[in-house]
C-alpha cells in the first residue's frame, strides 16, 4: 500500500502517521473490555452467574481471536478504509460482488454509528454517576441530563478528532496508558478495602433467574462478554494512515483482543472477589453497579468520585476512537460512490488531512440517534444490542463467503511477500470458529433476556435489525444500485499491479463460467 489515499474528489490526503502500537491503542480505548464488563454485573449474573461471566468472558476472547485472525489474513492482502465491505467486494464472484459489498458496508456502517452512541452514552453515564455519588445523592440522574453531557462528549471528540489529527498517535497512546493504568488502580483500590467473596462463588457457581434452560441462560450471558470485545475492525478503517498496514494491520487487530481480554479477565476476577452485596450493588442509585462497588469497597466519596472519572475519561477516549474509525468507512463508502452526494463526503481537507464531512456526518447521526435516549428505555437499548451484532455479521460474512468459495480463491492473491497467512487446513479452522461463534450468539442475542415475557422485558433487537434489512433494500433499489460503483482496483489491490492483473483474469474466467451457464 502507498499510504497516500488515492482521492478524486478532495484536494487533501490521509497521511501514513500511525504506528502499530498507536492502531492497538486506538483499538483497545475502543473495546474499553474490562470496564464494559465492569457496568454488567447486573446483566450478566442473573444469567449464568460467575461461571457465565467468568468462563464466558474467556469463551469470548478466544472466539474473538479467531475472528480477528481471520480479517488479518484479508487485511493483509487487502489494507484499505473500506475494510469488511471491500474483503467482500474481493472475494464475491462477479454476479453477486456488487450487492454482496454494498450490504456488508452498511451493516458495518450501522454497526459503527451504533458504537459511537454507545461509547458515548457510557462516558455520560458514568460522568453521572459520579454527580450522584459526589452530590451524597443529592444530584438526581435524569433522562434530559444525561444527553446534554452525551452531546458534550460527542462534541468534543468531533473537535478534536477533526483539529487534532496530527497528534492522533501520541492521544491513541495515551488512551492505551490511562486505561491500564485505570484497570491497575481500580484493582489495588478493591482488592486492598473490600471484603472477600469464597472462591467457590467465583470459579463455580452457577446461578440461573432467567427462566430459560441452563444453556441458553449461559449463552445469553454471552452478550456483554461479546459487546466488550467489538470494534477491533477499527485498525481496518485506518489502514490508510498506516505506513505498513499489510503487516501491522492484523498483529494490531489480535494484540487489542489480547490486551482487552488479558485486562478484562483480571478486573472479571477482582469483581467477583470483591463482590459481597449484590443486591445493594444492582439497586444502586448512581446506575452503575461498578460506582456502587467502589463505594462500598472504599467508603469514600471522594475517591469513588476521582475513580469513576477516571473511567468516564476511558469511553471519553473510546467516543474519539469511534467518531475516527466511523468517519473513514463513511469516507471510503463515499468514494465508493456508495452514499448520497458521495463527491461531497469523498473529501480530505487539505489542511487538516481527515474527512471532516463524514466526521459532522457522524456527529450528526449521533446527535439525532441519541434521542432515542429520552423515549421508551427498551427501544434505545434494542438499538444499543443491534451494534454487536450489525459489526459481528460484518465480521462473519465475507470469512463465510470464503468457506463457500474454498481458500483457494484466497492463496491465489497470496505471495511469499504476504505476512499474514495460514495455510488452508489451519486457516479453514480458524475461519469455522469464527463463522460458528458470530452465527449462534446472533441467534441467541435476539431472544428475550428473561421468561415469561412482558412487553417492557421484550429484546426487540430482533425487530430493530429487521427494519435495518428493509432500509438497507430500500436504499439499494432505490440508489445504491445505480451508483455503487465498489472499490477501484489500484485501492483494494494496495497498488499492486501483478495483484490487479490476476483480478482481472479472475473476473474473466467468472464471465466465462456465467456467460455458459446462460
Amino acid at each position: 500500500m502507498s499510504g497516500h489515499t488515492h482521492n478524486p474528489s478532495g484536494e487533501g490526503h490521509l497521511r501514513p502517521r500511525l504506528s502499530k502500537l498507536t492502531m492497538v491503542a486506538m483499538t483497545f480505548a475502543i473495546l474499553n473490555t474490562w470496564i464494559c464488563l465492569a457496568g454488567s454485573l447486573s446483566i450478566v449474573l442473573p444469567s449464568g452467574g460467575s461461571v457465565a461471566f467468568l468462563y464466558g468472558f474467556i469463551f469470548c476472547v478466544l472466539c474473538n481471536f479467531c475472528l480477528a485472525a481471520s480479517l488479518g489474513e484479508l487485511a493483509a492482502i487487502w489494507p484499505t478504509a473500506g475494510g469488511q465491505y471491500h474483503f467482500q467486494w474481493a472475494l464475491t464472484t462477479e454476479k453477486w460482488r456488487k450487492v454482496m459489498s454494498f450490504a456488508v458496508g452498511y451493516i458495518n456502517i450501522c454497526g459503527w454509528l451504533t458504537l459511537v452512541t454507545t461509547e458515548g452514552f457510557f462516558a455520560a453515564q458514568f460522568i453521572s454517576a459520579a454527580c450522584v455519588v459526589a452530590s451524597n445523592g443529592n444530584y438526581t440522574v435524569a433522562a434530559w441530563k444525561t444527553y446534554l453531557i452525551f452531546m458534550a462528549v460527542l462534541t468534543f471528540g468531533t473537535l478534536s478528532m477533526t483539529f487534532g489529527n496530527r497528534i492522533l498517535g501520541a492521544w491513541n497512546n495515551l488512551a492505551l496508558y490511562w486505561s491500564i493504568l485505570s484497570v491497575f488502580v481500580a484493582s489495588v483500590v478493591l482488592l486492598s478495602t473490600s471484603d472477600k467473596t469464597d472462591p467457590k462463588f467465583v470459579f463455580a457457581t452457577f446461578q440461573n433467574e432467567t427462566g430459560w434452560n441452563d444453556g441458553i441462560a449461559w449463552i445469553l450471558g454471552l452478550l456483554q462478554s461479546a459487546l466488550s470485545l467489538i470494534g477491533y475492525d477499527a485498525v481496518l478503517h485506518m489502514t490508510e494512515e498506516m505506513p505498513t498496514p499489510s503487516r501491522d494491520a492484523p498483529l494490531a487487530m489480535v494484540y487489542a483482543v489480547g490486551v482487552g481480554g488479558t485486562t478484562g479477565t483480571i478486573f472479571v476476577l477482582v469483581m467477583l472477589f470483591c463482590l459481597t452485596d449484590l443486591p445493594g450493588i444492582v439497586a444502586t442509585s448512581t446506575g452503575m453497579p461498578i460506582v456502587e462497588l467502589i463505594l462500598q469497597a472504599t467508603g469514600s466519596r471522594a475517591g469513588t468520585t476521582f475513580l469513576t472519572l477516571m473511567l468516564a475519561i476511558c469511553f471519553i477516549h473510546g467516543t474519539n476512537g469511534s467518531i475516527t474509525s466511523a468517519s473513514r468507512l463513511l469516507y471510503a463508502m463515499a468514494r465508493d460512490k456508495g452514499i448520497f452526494y458521495h463527491d461531497y463526503f469523498s473529501h480530505i481537507h487539505p489542511k487538516w488531512e481527515v474527512p471532516i464531512r463524514t466526521i459532522v456526518l457522524t456527529w450528526v447521526f449521533n446527535a439525532i440517534f441519541g434521542l432515542l435516549y429520552l423515549g421508551p428505555t427498551v427501544a434505545f437499548n434494542a438499538f444499543i444490542s443491534s451494534c454487536t451484532i450489525l459489526l459481528n455479521m460484518s465480521y462473519a460474512i465475507p470469512i463465510l463467503t470464503l468457506i463457500v468459495r474454498g481458500r483457494d480463491v484466497l492463496t491465489q492473491y497470496q505471495t511469499i511477500e504476504t505476512p499474514w497467512k495460514f495455510g488452508k487446513v489451519r486457516g479453514l479452522i480458524i475461519n469455522y470458529i469464527a463463522v460458528l461463534y458470530v452465527f449462534i450468539t446472533s441467534i441467541f442475542f435476539c431472544f428475550p433476556p428473561v421468561l415469561p415475557v412482558s412487553a417492557s422485558l421484550m429484546n426487540y433487537v430482533s425487530g430493530v435489525i429487521g427494519i435495518f434489512a428493509i432500509f438497507l433494500i430500500g436504499y439499494w433499489v432505490a440508489y445504491g444500485k445505480r451508483t455503487f460503483e465498489g472499490p477501484q482496483l489500484d485501492i483494494i489491490l494496495g497498488e499492486r499491479p501483478e495483484l490487479c492483473e490476476a483480478t482481472d483474469e479472475l473476473a474473466m474466467e467468472e464471465k466465462q463460467v456465467e456467460s455458459r451457464k446462460e
